[in-house]
């Protein structure tokens, strides 16, 4: 590659896409000249495009010119260039060189032309003119059916988008009825919520009212209680002397076990129990073992039987 095709390249990584400058890239290094890439790329062609021409100017075709400033795409160059290439000259070519043909049409005219050419006949200019004739009604022709084409395809992506474009208008629709329907929704709720709250701030006032008016009567209640709470005790305490008296009727009991007794503060089950070992004949220290730490009535009671049987035994003994 030349230096000036070096900075040639360099300027079209500026502008050019990766495609196109493989194909600009493909012309200089196989040596074409620099103002033969700059006519293909001043086109501005696709990148197919584009190769198809640097590919035909490779093959020693000259008519650049014509294939740049045509609407042609990648298959109808490469059919302009093998007639050029198979010897046709450029009136014959512009006879199937339509951009509205497609190449598959060009490229059987091309090879009629060729194999036409290749006879060595000189038809006469009538016979000549008569060909001429024959074939432009061929092209014409397939021009027309390409047009039907084209004008169906049209008209069926019409109804295409319209019945697209109403889809879309009643989806627009639905949702802005169903947008609407929430506003309600959240309007109406906007509605209950600040209700629950004028409902919750009266509670609240009237709960406040209420505390207050509990407050002053339960400083006269806890008053009462406290009062009830000493005559209780009182009252408590007075049964327990009672029930111990008549537990320990007829035994003579010292008060100092009593007073002990007293401030265990047994149960009736529990006296009981101080009852039979009184009656067992247990001293008093033995009795102040066995209410020691206020045990149960079923511990008190195996407490008893043990004092006594350690009793038999010594006696035994």
């Amino acid at each position: 590659m030349t230096v000036e095709g070096q900075r040639y390249l360099e300027e079209c990584r500026k502008v050019l896409k990766e495609e196109q400058m493989d194909a600009v890239s493909m012309g200089l290094d196989f040596g074409l000249p620099v103002s033969d890439i700059q006519k293909v790329v001043k086109s501005n062609q696709e990148a197919p495009v584009m190769k198809a021409i640097i590919i035909g100017l490779m093959e020693g075709i000259g008519e650049i010119d014509f294939l740049c400033e045509g609407n042609y795409n990648q298959f109808q160059v490469r059919e302009i260039v093998e007639g050029l290439k198979n010897g046709l000259d450029m009136e014959e070519v512009k006879t199937y060189a339509g951009n509205e043909l497609p190449a598959s049409r060009m490229r059987t005219m091309r090879i009629q032309l060729e194999e036409s050419k290749a006879k060595e006949e000189v038809p006469k200019d009538e016979e000549m003119r008569s060909y001429m004739k024959n074939l432009m009604g061929i092209m014409e022709q397939s021009i027309q059916q390409f047009r039907e084409s084209n004008d169906r395809f049209t008209a069926l992506s019409s109804l295409v988008k319209e019945h697209v474009v109403e889809e879309k208008n009643q989806e627009i629709k639905d949702l802005y009825e169903n947008l609407h329907y929430k506003d309600k929704n959240i309007q109406e709720l906007k509605e209950k919520l600040a209700k629950k709250e004028q409902e919750i701030q009266d509670l609240k006032k009237e709960a406040e009212k209420h505390r207050e008016k509990t407050e002053t009567a339960s400083g006269e209640t806890k008053v009462v209680l406290e009062e009830k709470s000493i005559q209780t005790a009182e009252g408590l305490q007075k049964s327990k002397r009672r029930l111990l008296g008549i537990a320990m009727l007829g035994k003579k009991v010292p008060k100092s076990v009593v007073e002990k007794i007293l401030e265990y503060n047994l149960s009736a089950e529990q006296l009981e129990e101080i009852r039979q070992c009184v009656e067992s004949g247990l001293a008093d220290a033995e009795i102040l073992q066995v209410m020691e730490n206020s045990p149960s009535p079923e511990r008190m009671k195996k407490m008893r039987e043990i004092i006594l049987l350690m009793r038999k035994r010594k006696a035994g003994v």
